[in-house]
């Protein structure tokens, strides 16, 4: 006898939605949104950004802030409270979701600054890319009370799985701390997909050896095949942004007493492969920065 599965459905959000944020990961993430909503409204500083199908384009940040509910994707925390503190002199005190990847002791700093506005926050960082933004299959870490990750639900999972990991600030440690292990598996598996090369093992023996081995992990499953052996270098996530992420893990790290030598020269192998590459370059450039260091040291 089969067994079914009764799925249950998201009932819409009631209430105005305003996002601030269309970038790689917005421009993507927001139309999801759409008609889940009494309304919805995007900005973004660049009037360049992407116009996204079902979100109106606001020409000024205050626009938003009549919205019941504001979503921030944006590269960091100093920013997230620039456009905060702007959309709360406006009047905005709705709820407040950061799914950027922000300091947490930035996120509990400015929840406590929306509280006074009568406002709620809700920190909700996200891990999976923009392919899996687009098709509303992310990993959504919620810091928060639990009504409000209640109240934001039927937003948040229309772009992905919600998972309530703790209080303000437990989503964006969570976050740091996620891209900190991804950050050691990527820079393990580029270093050792160079050396294999010198050891006269090709790279495609190399990634299918591993990838049934014990050494597998997200960049040998997922990156190296199509973005690294192709040289497309295309994942659509910064190097300095994974670089921004590993340093608020390091501090967490740190403070939580744990000061092994691996977490620093992580972090500084990702620094200096920003320096190097320019901040534009993909995280999965690392492995270019990495094969032609040899050479430049050999050089000298």
């Amino acid at each position: 006898m089969t067994k079914t599965t009764t799925q249950t459905k998201t009932p819409p959000y009631s209430g105005t939605v305003g996002w601030c944020g269309l970038g790689a990961m917005g421009a993507v993430m927001a139309p999801r949104l759409a008609g889940r909503a009494d309304s919805l409204s995007g900005y973004d500083i660049n009037p360049d950004a992407a116009k996204p199908a079902g979100v109106q384009r606001a020409d000024q940040l205050r626009e938003l802030s009549a919205a019941d509910c504001i979503i921030t994707m944006l590269p960091d925390g100093h920013t997230v409270r620039q456009v905060a503190e702007t959309l709360m002199k406006d009047g905005f005190s709705g709820l407040l979701i950061d799914m950027s990847s922000s300091h947490p002791k930035d996120s509990r700093a400015l929840a406590e600054e929306v509280s006074k506005a009568g406002g709620r926050f809700i920190d909700a960082p996200v891990s999976g890319g923009v392919a899996k933004a687009a098709s509303g299959d992310l990993m959504i870490m919620a810091g928060g009370t639990d009504a409000d990750i209640r109240e934001a639900t039927p937003l948040l999972a229309a772009l992905g799985t919600v998972q309530p990991v703790g209080p303000v600030g437990a989503g964006h440690a969570m976050k740091a701390l996620n891209n900190y292990v991804s950050a050691a598996g990527l820079l393990a598996s580029f270093q050792a997909l160079a050396t294999a090369k010198t050891a006269g093992i090709a790279p495609e023996t190399f990634v299918q050896v591993i990838n049934g081995s014990t050494g597998r992990n997200n960049t040998t499953e997922v990156k190296l095949n199509k973005f690294v052996l192709t040289e497309a270098y295309n994942s659509g996530f910064a190097l300095q942004l994974m670089a921004k992420d590993v340093n608020i893990a390091r501090q967490l790290i740190e403070a939580a007493g744990y000061s092994e030598a691996p977490t620093s020269a992580l972090a500084s192998c990702l620094d200096e492969a920003v320096n190097s590459l320019g901040r534009e370059a993909d995280h999965t450039e690392l492995f270019r920065y990495l094969n032609e260091r040899p050479a430049q040291q050999g050089s000298r």
